[in-house]
């Protein structure tokens, strides 16, 4: 089954091929992945944490939407659900061309999923942004968004959808959590450098479940 792609967007750090890059000033230089992809749910923030962590990193960014709208990697634009349906085999192919293209300096992916696109290659790793669903409701009705799609990005963050999606193609080692909840986005992008510096794996930071009814907070989003 095609993903879709929102219409409004758009490695392994202990593997040989690891390379040594520069990190903002006061942070230590350190071994980091050479492909980092920023995912999550739509709305979590990825695009302008995925700009900021490729600026002080010195890598190239790139975003989902980029490669789609760029080369045209899609069957048609879907005007009910709003989003570009995903020719996902085209978009595999031109997407490891580009992290072959940049192995060297060093890429920033921001995608809403990885898999179906994205193997389990060394040099890449993955940090899953996630968002407080009671503000990703916010943030996605300030876009306009149909209260059915809101609630469709919204029960998909309750349930851990893009983690998930990421420990499938990646394993837990080479995936990172960040809850960007309250956060500005200079800080996150130090948290994300701080946790791919120790390289440790995954570790659990959000467990919506535990806060959110989600039968309540469908009634209060539909």
């Amino acid at each position: 089954m095609a993903e879709s792609m929102p219409d409004s967007r758009s490695g392994d750090p202990g593997s040989k091929a690891s390379i040594r890059r520069r990190v903002p000033a006061g942070a230590p230089e350190q071994n980091l992945a050479k492909i980092i992809i920023v995912t999550g749910t739509p709305g979590v923030g990825k695009t302008i944490i995925g700009k900021l962590l490729a600026r002080k990193t010195g890598s190239t960014f790139l975003s989902l939407g980029d490669i789609v709208r760029r080369n045209r990697l899609h069957k048609g634009f879907d005007r009910r659900s709003g989003s570009y349906i995903i020719n996902e085999r085209a978009v595999e192919k031109k997407l490891q061309k580009y992290f072959e293209d940049h192995r060297e300096k060093g890429m920033v992916f921001e995608t809403h999923f990885v898999s179906s696109i994205i193997h389990k290659t060394p040099g890449v790793v993955a940090v899953v942004l996630r968002l407080d669903p009671v503000v990703l409701a916010r943030r996605l009705g300030a876009r306009n968004w149909p209260k059915r799609k809101i609630w469709e990005n919204v029960e998909a963050e309750i349930i851990d959808l893009s983690l998930y999606d990421a420990f499938k193609v990646l394993g837990k080692t080479r995936v990172y959590e960040i809850d960007a909840t309250g956060k500005r986005p200079g800080n996150v992008v130090r948290e994300v450098l701080n946790v791919l510096s120790r390289k440790e794996g995954w570790s659990s930071k959000s467990n919506w479940l535990e806060k959110y009814d989600p039968i309540l907070l469908s009634k209060r989003i539909l």
